[in-house]
């Protein structure tokens, strides 16, 4: 019993261990999204509707050790709040004849993760952009869902929803996502180890602790 006992809870060390550290590792790669997430085969970066597709990339100042840009890169996932440049690279060429308004706005999103309410915070008119690229900027001040819109087309013109692209994004919102999940699962863990060391405990003083006090009796009686 106290062999099983000592085995239970070594392989529920050594579980409860690896899951800690799978989750570390991945709240590294959540954490550091810009970093791994911007490279030019990233899909995340990467947005499109049926007509349009755009490379999307949102741009804080600061420097990256080793690198010697100004500007930290990231995809979707914006990990603090503060001034932020918002960039959309037009893939298609065709686009670059086109006009193109922009909107970034907050969003409220339901229970199956659809934005059902969005307040605008920057409207950019409607003009070419022969370069292909469309950009602004944006202080943000609290974390939330987010969303770019852009809207191809004349702007007095009748706008379909084949002509508007929407390019979610959260601010701030990564470690808000992961940090109380892992705390919760350390604590029903701890929870969970400390219940089954009861239990071993309570079997084995059951079974051995009354062979045990006997024996140490009949010793000392012999001894006498």
């Amino acid at each position: 019993m106290a062999k099983l006992a000592f085995r239970w809870i070594t392989l529920f060390l050594v579980l409860l261990h690896c899951g800690l550290s799978s989750v570390e590792a991945a709240n590294n790669v959540r954490n550091n999204n810009g970093r791994t997430n911007y490279s030019g085969a990233s899909m995340k970066c990467l947005v499109a509707n049926d007509f349009y597709a755009v490379h999307f990339s949102a741009m804080q100042i600061g420097r990256q050790s080793g690198e010697p840009s100004d500007y930290m890169k990231y995809c979707q996932e914006v990990p603090i709040i503060g001034l932020t440049f918002l960039t959309l690279d037009m893939l298609d060429r065709d686009v670059r004849t086109l006009p193109i308004a922009l909107k970034v706005v907050q969003e409220e999103l339901d229970a199956n993760g659809l934005p059902n309410n969005q307040k605008v915070l920057v409207e950019v008119p409607s003009k070419v952009y022969k370069n292909g690229t469309v950009d602004t900027k944006y202080e943000f001040t609290q974390p939330g869902h987010y969303a770019v819109i852009a809207e191809f087309g004349e702007p007095d013109g009748l706008v379909t929803e084949d002509d508007r692209l929407r390019i979610p994004f959260t601010v701030a919102m990564s470690a808000a996502q992961t940090t109380p999940w892992l705390k919760y699962a350390f604590w029903l863990s701890l929870v969970g180890l400390a219940a089954a060391s009861v239990y071993f405990g309570y079997q084995f003083y059951k079974r051995y602790w009354p062979n045990l006090v006997r024996g140490g009796v009949m010793s000392r009686g012999h001894n006498g």
